[in-house]
């Protein structure tokens, strides 16, 4: 690694472990969920990086409107890192941030769907969606006002979703809804990623190439759960959905399931193939019904994602480990905030908030 580089890493390193430190605390988590006012959970963040959402609370009185500046705030913390990086390092980071603006893009074309299609008045939920640049130059205005799907993809020009997005016509998207458009979306900011690690430096390329393989099982193990099992999607449809890299694709196992009639699938052997443990847990939970089955996987997969990142964060400091780490768990205080503010608000007992908080 050069000398540039490294001071690049220090100094970033630096920078991220004093944000790690002064993220929010267990205790002050468990204190948040249970507040027993939306108002008293608010004022349980002063003195933290949240504490701008109690004045902005006070202004508005809008549950959405707090929503809207955590996911706001995510993609500052995003362009900020960036901007400390040069060359593949920081190409990357943009790489990563482009996860955010699919998830803004996909919001928006709902909003399109809802208005075009469904005929739903959408003026008022536009307003909380995210409407500056990411990481491309989107019109998002243009897009959420098209009358036709063919216009979104024209007003996508100079990014790189519109060529991919141009395979779909406007009956199929009005016949068959946004699925596999959003899964198509999923895909395209995934690839680029994986486009993105080949500029980096041999460490750095490993550690990325070496998450987005594991990033890459875990979510097909999720959408062959969920779609495969769950909602018994064919084995055609059901290959699109998987994302490339892992080893799961490339199982025997994965084609046994494909091939299979979609009513007699059984997901448990293609889990044990890969995640041995789990396979364990769901067999112990048979009586459960497939929706609590379902979220055993997902959290599961989350605790393995927690883990690894916390070993980058005690390894090496001057790797690209430290940033995934970083957005990592940004990205889930977030998710944890935003839970327990709608859990509150809508009255749930602590229990139940802290279920989705682990």
């Amino acid at each position: 690694m050069s000398i540039g580089a490294l001071s690049r890493y220090a100094f970033i390193n630096a920078k991220l472990k004093s944000r790690i430190t002064s993220m929010l605390t267990a205790r002050q988590i468990d204190t948040l969920s249970r507040s027993k006012t939306l108002t008293e959970a608010l004022y349980s963040l002063r003195g933290t990086h949240y504490e701008p959402l109690i004045e902005l609370y006070h202004q508005s009185g809008d549950i959405e409107r707090l929503e809207a500046w955590l996911f706001a705030r995510n993609i500052i913390l995003h362009q900020e890192v960036n901007s400390h990086l040069k060359g593949g390092g920081g190409a990357v980071v943009a790489a990563l941030t482009r996860k955010l603006e699919v998830e803004n893009l996909k919001s928006v074309i709902r909003l399109w769907f809802s208005n075009r299609i469904k005929r739903q008045n959408i003026d008022y939920r536009y307003g909380y969606l995210y409407q500056g640049k990411i990481t491309s130059e989107i019109e998002w205005a243009r897009i959420v006002n098209s009358t036709h799907f063919s216009e979104i993809v024209e007003a996508l020009e100079g990014t790189p979703y519109r060529e991919p997005l141009s395979h779909f016509s406007n009956e199929q998207v009005e016949q068959e809804g946004l699925f596999d458009v959003e899964i198509t979306l999923d895909k395209i900011w995934f690839n680029l990623l994986r486009e993105e690690a080949k500029s980096l430096s041999k460490e750095d390329r490993s550690i990325l190439e070496q998450v987005l393989e594991r990033d890459a099982d875990l979510k097909n193990i999720i959408n062959l759960f969920r779609f495969g099992w769950l909602y018994t999607l064919d084995g055609e449809h059901l290959k699109t959905l998987m994302l490339e890299g892992g080893v799961i694709t490339k199982s025997e196992e994965f084609q046994e399931y494909l091939e299979q009639p979609a009513q007699s699938r059984s997901p448990m052997k293609l889990i044990a193939f890969r995640f041995p443990e789990l396979a364990k847990e769901l067999a112990a939970s048979r009586e459960s019904s497939s929706e609590n089955l379902t979220l055993m996987v997902e959290s599961y997969l989350f605790k393995v994602r927690r883990e690894e990142y916390r070993k980058m964060l005690r390894g090496n400091p001057f790797t690209i480990g430290t940033i995934l780490a970083y957005f990592f768990l940004e990205e889930r205080q977030n998710s944890i905030v935003r839970t327990i503010i709608n859990g509150v608000n809508y009255g749930w007992e602590a229990e139940a908030i802290e279920e989705y908080t682990l």
